[in-house]
């Protein structure tokens, strides 16, 4: 697979962001934006839209949160990829790994999954991440039901010793 690059998200990225999260299936696994949430989150100094490159066209977002926090903990609030099961999020995720310790000096990268996601924790789990607990009930759908999250993280010494991690510096 063609590496990922991760590069800021622009305005012009929007559409692309919003029809990727959008697709079916997606509702009950990473949460919608509309197109005000998207430039409000831009527009914050602590946070980082980002695009998964590929051969120069979007293959994929994520949104970080908490990129200048004093401990260096960066929380990954939203992880999409515009077609599942090609190994995109894999390889997005390894790439944003690297933009995260490399680019903004992290110490840690956190999230939270919906413990129903099977497929995205397996490529976090692949990708080093640990199980830190899990947040009962910590999620509420507007049809009034609630589920529980997964937190996971990854330090910077588990990422610089995981194998192959050399190849994204």
């Amino acid at each position: 697979m063609a590496a990922i690059r991760i590069r800021r998200a622009l305005e012009a990225d929007i559409a692309f962001m919003m029809s990727a999260e959008r697709q079916p299936g997606y509702a009950e696994l990473v949460g919608r934006f509309s197109e005000e949430d998207y430039l409000a989150e831009m527009a914050k100094a602590d946070s980082a839209v980002l695009i998964g490159e590929q051969a120069n066209r979007p293959v994929g977002l994520v949104i970080l949160q908490n990129i200048h926090h004093h401990f260096r903990n960066i929380y990954i609030k939203r992880v999409v990829v515009a077609e599942a099961g090609k190994g995109t999020g894999t390889a997005m995720m390894a790439s944003l790994n690297a933009f995260a310790f490399q680019e903004l000096n992290a110490y840690r990268l956190w999230l939270s999954a919906h413990e129903h996601n099977h497929r995205a924790r397996h490529v976090y789990e692949k990708l080093g991440y640990r199980q830190e607990g899990i947040q009962r009930g910590a999620y509420g759908w507007p049809d009034g039901r609630f589920t529980d999250l997964v937190q996971m993280s990854l330090l910077r010494p588990e990422w610089e010793a995981f194998p192959n991690s050399d190849h994204l510096r």
